[in-house]
């Protein structure tokens, strides 16, 4: 048997089905109360309260939602979505879209469409167009000079307007495609075909400034007057640089001398005044000259000096760990046979200036602040990384030297995104983790707009750090 009980609290009666019974095992009635939901007074008509008896319409999807937002509103906080809109007007949601899926997903173009469907990516960027055909065309507008140089130009402008220390560095994309800049040179697999990068990296905000490509057997000390000439032209202003031993030459330091760039890079043993320097610096392995770099520590005397007709430091470090790793090295193969005289000389000399290494500055720089200097390299080290292993930057799928470079700027402006949410997430969680949590908030869609779900705690202590507000709705 079921009755209706009226209940009041405050100025409603909330409404409950009793339903009366026998238990067999107490030997006793017993009753049941359902919620049914509220009246206008006692023993009035009620009405079911929620989601079934409401207005709301039936949502229609549910989306992954954190972490293309969280994309999303890094791109608009830090003023970038600005740039990308000023510089590629109508292509700004694809581009940006695009840099999201590179972001969380990494994987072949071709699998973007799939990504899209199911990611709110797709109502963040309505005008985006990700079908592979669509993709292909993208890649190749942002291939074109004149867009790349429209877009450095409003970059520089915006986020690099005085001037700038920079970091420089290139590294190998191996590629079998069939192009004028994909030759035979070394990398770190050895000889085989490949496509150079040359990225230029913000010495104090560690961001990538600016990337030129060119082909894998072109060496890179040849490759530094173009490209600083060519970031003059953007209205970038180099006043100093930390460069690889790679483009320590002759011609290059000469050049930064003349152009007064500030500079510290280290001078390769294929230098003849490599060994002059060693040979005239009194370097005593004393606690006078001992310097600790974390964990390291190795014996450094600086003196001022001119190379190839410019007043430089050279700076002179002896790494005991090293030497004693070298000259191990080196007698674990050739005691126990037999050498001609030229190879004992070749020999002695390795065993001489093992351990030792040289690094060159405009400036004077204090012993123990040398390393920790020349080690500031190790970010644009870091960006490659990311480049390759997180924005899939390998191996080039693209068919022509337009689409590299249009490929290249996409990866470009994701790594811009990637450091700027990595720098605000430090050192507490990396970006992989943060996105996969991210991923975890969802977005369930209505016709009327979306309804995002509760974020848990690791969603918002992410949220926190990347300064950013997660919405309750959103119209769609």
């Amino acid at each position: 048997m079921s009755t209706l009980r009226y209940q009041k609290r405050g100025n409603k009666y909330y409404v409950y089905e009793v339903h009366q019974y026998w238990d067999k095992i107490l030997k006793k009635p017993r009753q049941k109360t359902k919620y049914l939901g509220t009246a206008d007074g006692p023993g009035g008509e009620y009405k079911k309260m929620g989601r079934l008896q409401g207005e709301q319409k039936p949502e229609k999807a549910i989306l992954d939602f954190g972490d293309s937002f969280a994309i999303h509103e890094t791109a608009k906080n830090m003023g970038l979505a600005d740039v990308i809109k000023d510089s590629f007007g109508d292509l700004s949601d694809s581009i940006l879209q695009l840099a999201c899926y590179q972001m969380t997903e990494g994987s072949a173009m071709q699998n973007c469409e799939d990504w899209n469907s199911g990611n709110f990516a797709n109502k963040l960027f309505p005008e985006a167009h990700v079908k592979s055909q669509d993709i292909s065309r993208l890649i190749k507008e942002l291939g074109r000079q004149d867009v790349q140089q429209k877009f450095f130009k409003n970059y520089v402008a915006k986020f690099f307007p005085n001037e700038t220390g920079l970091l420089i560095d290139s590294t190998s994309l191996p590629s079998a495609i069939n192009t004028s800049i994909n030759t035979f040179g070394y990398t770190s697999e050895g000889i085989q075909e490949n496509i150079s990068c040359l990225v230029l990296v913000d010495k104090v905000k560690k961001l990538p400034i600016y990337f030129r490509a060119f082909g894998g057997d072109i060496a890179d000390n040849s490759t530094l007057k173009t490209t600083i000439e060519e970031i003059k032209r953007l209205g970038l202003t180099a006043d100093s640089a930390l460069l690889d031993a790679g483009y320590c030459s002759k011609e290059n330091l000469q050049y930064m001398c003349e152009k007064s760039v500030d500079f510290v890079t280290r001078l390769p043993k294929s230098h003849a005044v490599f060994y002059q320097l060693v040979d005239g610096a009194v370097l005593t392995e004393s606690l006078e000259n001992a310097v600790k770099y974390g964990d390291r520590s190795v014996f450094i005397v600086s003196q001022k000096t001119n190379i190839y007709g410019n007043e430089m430091y050279a700076h002179i470090i002896l790494d005991p760990n090293k030497k004693s790793k070298d000259v191990n090295n080196i007698l674990k193969n050739c005691i126990e046979n037999k050498q001609t005289d030229v190879k004992k000389a070749a020999i002695n000399k390795k065993i001489k200036y093992g351990g030792y290494f040289i690094l060159l500055s405009k400036s004077e720089i204090k012993p123990n602040e040398v390393l920790p200097t020349y080690y500031n390299r190790q970010s644009i080290e870091q960006i490659f990384g990311f480049a390759k292993s997180n924005n899939s930057l390998l191996p080039l799928r693209v068919h022509s030297e337009q689409s590299i470079n249009g490929y290249l700027m996409l990866v470009f402006i994701a790594l811009i995104l990637f450091i700027t949410m990595r720098q605000k997430l430090q050192p507490d969680i990396t970006m992989d983790k943060a996105l996969l949590r991210l991923r975890g908030l969802k977005a369930k869609i209505y016709e009327d707009g979306a309804i995002i779900q509760e974020p848990n705690k690791k969603v918002k202590e992410i949220s926190k750090a990347l300064k950013i507000i997660m919405p309750t709705t959103l119209g769609v």
